[in-house]
């Protein structure tokens, strides 16, 4: 997770968990979404924090989306977009399987990039529809390999989150001194960000004519953007039929039945 501090076996930042904490979500639907959280984790992460070891990461978390502008550098389409996780929604996230299960999810009958095919039949209905990926892989194993993996799905690819927030994407930050900068975020920013903000400033910055977001953390996801997020079990990700069904609906209610809208 680009060094940021998680708790150890998973990629769930310590910081996510404090900031769903103040946002004000109960703990019984925190820990629908990490079913291994204990309240131990809950302590050990508030004495993090008391440390003082978080950095700076005020501005980051509180800095206003709707400044996130930048039309320069902003592609002149505006494309109708699918956000695209990949761990825990192309397959299940292994962290998180092994943490409820106490195993691998690929001696389970689970393999890697295991819906990628059915993703691409279900996307025939909406052939101009573009995929920009959210998840870490494109960073840590480069855009190439992960394209190799994704098949016919590839050629839909415009991007990821991660290089358009930290190469293009401009947002005004005030410093201590009170006066304010343009600047992209920079590698540490990114990944103190959980998914719902980093899509958040991607959207206000690409301006998709329509959009879908499909991942399995469904934490700190605005209210009004419901019927655009399509969250999945990790556990099983794209490959259960039920979470097929949740997707296709919430595509057509963005894109329209067959893509006609």
């Amino acid at each position: 997770m680009g060094g940021v501090a998680v708790f150890v076996g998973s990629r769930l930042p310590v910081a996510t968990l404090l900031a769903c904490v103040s946002a004000g979500n109960s703990w019984e639907r925190i820990v629908a979404s990490w079913p291994w959280l204990t309240s131990a984790h809950l302590d050990a992460a508030r004495e993090w924090a008391a440390t003082g070891t978080t950095g700076d990461s005020g501005a980051v978390l509180n800095a206003s989306v709707s400044q996130v502008h930048d039309a320069p550098r902003r592609p002149p389409e505006r494309p109708r977009v699918l956000y695209l996780g990949i761990s825990g929604v192309l397959h299940p996230s292994a962290s998180t399987y092994e943490l409820v299960y106490g195993r691998s999810p690929w001696v389970d009958d689970h393999c890697q990039y295991e819906a990628v095919q059915w993703l691409s039949t279900a996307l025939e209905a909406w052939p101009h529809v573009k995929i920009v990926l959210t998840s870490t892989q494109p960073w840590k194993l480069g855009l190439p390999a992960v394209l190799l993996r994704l098949g016919t799905l590839a050629e839909r690819v415009i991007g990821y989150t991660f290089e358009d927030l930290t190469t293009k994407v401009l947002r005004q930050v005030r410093t201590r001194s009170g006066t304010t900068r343009q600047l992209t975020y920079s590698s540490e920013d990114y990944w103190r960000l959980n998914k719902a903000y980093i899509v958040t400033a991607h959207v206000e910055w690409l301006r998709p004519d329509a959009w879908v977001a499909v991942d399995d953390e469904d934490i700190l996801w605005p209210t009004l953007w419901a019927d655009h997020v399509c969250i999945v079990d990790g556990l099983e990700g794209l490959k259960h039929p039920a979470e097929q069904d949740r997707l296709v609906t919430c595509l057509e209610m963005n894109f329209g039945r067959g893509g006609q809208r």
